[in-house]
């Protein structure tokens, strides 16, 4: 190649404007997805339902369903406390009618009566004996009953307590279906009863004479 084909090409750089080129992108790029954020953004909170429209309502709402709770549960306690209530009175009628079943049912002596079985209660530290009984008719009918009952205490060897330490508890009878008879019977020291012995003498419908006894000892169970 010859010296005068050689030719020698100058060009001019804007050193500047190369600096700046880069600074433009960038400024474009974070410009543009600030704008892109903020219609997204913008765009987002218009469909959000707000959580909160009025607070005061909301409040008086909260207060509403607590009182309803407070409530609903006064009414579940007081609701359970009447099953309980009525579930115990049907136990009671439940007894009352095999109570009253027992008094009407079929006897061919229309003056026949029996006592219940008692109950016994012990006071170790007056020694007194207190007892409770029901005397009942055992025949159906409207008949009225009359007469006396004498409870005393029997000791091992059959015989009753002594009248020289408590004069024998007597009970007048006068009912047309059932009598409940209650007493105390103070017990002597050194006498150990086995047997409280009921003895009814009627004398209406019938004159008739029963007796019937009941075990009883004076143990610390029945002192309990």
């Amino acid at each position: 190649m010859s010296k005068a084909e050689i030719k020698t090409v100058v060009k001019r750089f804007n050193v500047v404007r190369q600096r700046q080129l880069p600074i433009a992108v960038f400024s474009f790029v974070v410009i543009a997805t600030g704008v892109v954020y903020y219609l997204g953004y913008q765009n987002g909170f218009d469909d959000r339902v707000p959580l909160v429209l009025d607070e005061a309502g909301l409040k008086a709402r909260i207060s509403k369903l607590e009182t309803r709770l407070s409530v609903e549960s006064e009414t579940l306690s007081r609701l359970r406390e009447e099953l309980a209530n009525k579930e115990s009175k049907v136990g009671d009628l439940e007894r009352e009618l095999v109570f009253y079943r027992d008094i009407m049912s079929s006897s061919e002596d229309v003056s026949s009566v029996k006592v219940r079985e008692p109950d016994f209660s012990w006071r170790p530290e007056s020694r007194e004996l207190e007892y409770r009984a029901v005397v009942q008719r055992l025949a159906p009918g409207t008949q009225s009953y009359q007469g006396q009952m004498t409870v005393e205490l029997i000791d091992l060897e059959g015989r009753a307590l002594d009248a020289a330490y408590l004069s024998t508890p007597t009970h007048t009878v006068g009912f047309k279906y059932f009598q409940r008879i209650s007493g105390i019977i103070t017990v002597p020291e050194g006498f150990t009863a086995s047997e409280v012995r009921f003895s009814v003498k009627l004398s209406k419908p019938r004159k008739r004479s029963y007796e019937q006894r009941f075990a009883w000892q004076e143990t610390p169970a029945d002192s309990a």
